[in-house]
């Protein structure tokens, strides 16, 4: 089999005939502004740190940076509550700053994608507040509605039963408009009325105003939310018996999410970013949160005749996979992906971000290995990958005590709660090298604790050793970079439940092999007996940490050894 490549201008690759854009293959990264670098001392990261910190992206070999939200916004959700969208927030610089980083960013090849969070806004955002006054046009650019009374303590009754994704009623009261607005998190963000026309354009309007400014594309958040079912009825309840009172998993949500209206909104975006993309020749990458229904989220896709998303985010190894999990359960985790996704559509691997625990520690803190065997697995499947800041060098989550904790959506649910909602774990400074607070920052605090674990994983002392979770990562990137994982062929099977294999194959001469052990217990396996189109001896390519085998180390597949949790990378 012969393949011709051929490198055209703006983002585009041919191969055989066949345009592919940037993104299909990228490995993004992930960056949580607050927590990667802070260069003026104030404990909180900035974007001068993510311009310092360019050389470590080109190290890691991504492809794309990309931003959790750096607009001007009051923090009561750090950042997702957005006062301006069309602004810098001080704390993270200046639109100096900003424009430093993006052509930073493009001098160094790498792409800019930004978060985009068309739900709501904060409640100092200036459409709010004209709209609290009923100032035209602004009056309906919210979801407003009547009281239905006082209770027996005077109290003003919510519309209906709904409740917000971070506890409690989904309505306030509003003295001043004597009306509840709908919060579907904070009570400080404001769910935006998208059966307005106005408002549908103003997000439009945003869009192309970063385009205009150099973006790359854009990751749009909370979509499941973004518009609710128009009479407001009550939501059946869940009846849950392990859900506490108050919390989200209360009601049975489908009145406020996944509404089939949805679909019509988000491909208002996708026809900014098509004219965008006409008029200018780039290529723009729209992707989103994925629902929490696995069909609406297939539907987000679109089809190739009706695109909507190039992408929407897949959780499956994150969702699907319990702590102890067996062969099969990746490989339905890729079924699931896979065999639903419609035709033509790139797939995507995701293992951690900012509202999840990290991959390490879903499965126990000492567990190191097989995070590193999701990794691998995650970035030699077919498609876009991404890492969450910290993943290369498999940071863990953080312990943080009620009395630091940060996150609305913790604290929201009290000091006996808080552990099991609270995000802060994940979101915890990088962790640079072995100095005073992992050399995050210049000052003597920082915003939320860093890792007492820094002083011995970090990236500097994993950068002068040769066989370290950072150098894993590296040759899992450069493996990426290889046409062979860009495009070749996939094929995926559980072994004997025991482990979990794939091939990668773009020739008959080139080939990836990957296997992975998710069994607490050293297995020994034929692997040849699965995949016996194979040689019968290969060449390491990559090992996870606790096994003997490295790099150029000669293998026979028909009796391959593999440690608990452990995972190989085989090539020919």
């Amino acid at each position: 089999m012969f393949f011709r490549f051929a490198v055209l201008c703006l983002g585009i690759l041919a191969v055989n005939g066949q345009t592919i854009k940037w993104w299909s293959t990228a490995t993004l990264y992930q960056v949580y502004p607050r927590s990667l670098k802070d260069t003026n001392g104030d404990g909180v990261g900035d974007i001068k740190g993510i311009t310092e910190s360019i050389p470590h992206f080109i190290q890691s070999g991504i492809d794309c940076v990309w931003l959790s939200p750096i607009y001007k916004s009051p923090m009561k959700d750090f950042g997702y509550d957005i006062s301006d969208y069309l602004s810098i927030d001080p704390i993270f610089g200046t639109w100096e700053d900003f424009l430093e980083l993006s052509n930073a960013l493009k001098a160094a090849g790498l792409k800019l994608v930004m978060d985009f969070v068309p739900n709501h806004t904060s409640d100092e955002h200036d459409w709010f507040i004209r709209s609290v006054n009923r100032e035209d046009p602004y009056t309906n650019y919210y979801i407003w509605k009547d009281s239905l009374g006082l209770d027996a303590n005077g109290t003003q009754i919510p519309p209906n039963n709904w409740l917000s994704a971070f506890a409690g009623s989904a309505w306030q009261w509003n003295d001043q408009r004597q009306q509840f607005y709908l919060h579907q998190f904070t009570v400080g963000q404001p769910d935006l009325d998208f059966r307005n026309p106005l408002v549908l354009q103003e997000m439009k309007n945003i869009l192309r105003y970063w385009l205009d400014n150099g973006v790359d594309g854009f990751r749009i958040d909370a979509p499941p939310h973004i518009i609710e079912q128009i009479d407001f009825l009550d939501e059946p309840l869940t009846n849950d018996p392990s859900c506490p009172e108050n919390q989200f998993c209360q009601l049975n949500h489908i009145y406020t999410m996944n509404q089939p209206e949805t679909l019509d909104i988000l491909r208002e975006f996708r026809q900014v970013i098509d004219q965008y993309q006409s008029e200018t020749g780039r290529v723009i990458v729209l992707m989103s949160e994925p629902s929490n229904l696995h069909n609406f989220t297939m539907s987000y896709y679109g089809t190739e005749q009706d695109p909507i998303m190039d992408f929407p985010f897949n959780f499956n190894l994150i969702y699907d996979l319990p702590a102890e999990t067996f062969a099969i359960d990746i490989k339905a985790a890729l079924d699931k992906w896979l065999l639903d996704m419609p035709t033509g559509k790139v797939a995507n691997w995701v293992t951690g971000n900012h509202d999840l625990p990290r991959t390490r520690s879903r499965f126990g803190i000492d567990d190191g290995e097989f995070a590193l065997s999701l990794y691998m697995i995650r970035m030699l499947l077919p498609g876009v990958s991404v890492t969450y800041y910290g993943e290369e060098i498999n940071m863990e989550n953080t312990f943080v005590s009620w009395q630091e904790t940060r996150d609305p959506q913790g604290c929201n649910a009290g000091p006996d709660l808080y552990q099991k909602y609270s995000r802060d774990p994940a979101r915890t400074p990088f962790q640079w090298n072995s100095q005073n607070l992992a050399g995050f920052t210049t000052g003597s605090t920082s915003w939320l604790p860093v890792n007492p674990n820094y002083v011995n994983l970090n990236l500097e002392d994993q950068m002068s050793s040769i066989r370290t979770e950072f150098t894993f990562y590296q040759r899992l990137a450069e493996a990426r970079k290889s046409n062979t994982i860009r495009f070749g062929s996939l094929e995926y099977k559980s072994i004997n439940n025991d482990v979990f294999a794939f091939t990668r194959e773009i020739q008959a001469d080139d080939k990836y092999l990957v296997i992975v052990n998710p069994n607490d217990i050293e297995v020994r396996v034929n692997v040849r007996a699965a995949f016996p189109q194979l040689p019968e001896i290969g060449l390491v390519y990559l090992s996870t940490l606790g096994l003997t085998t490295t790099a150029n180390d000669p293998i026979i597949l028909s009796d391959v050894i593999l440690d608990a949790r452990g995972g190989l990378v085989v090539n020919f």
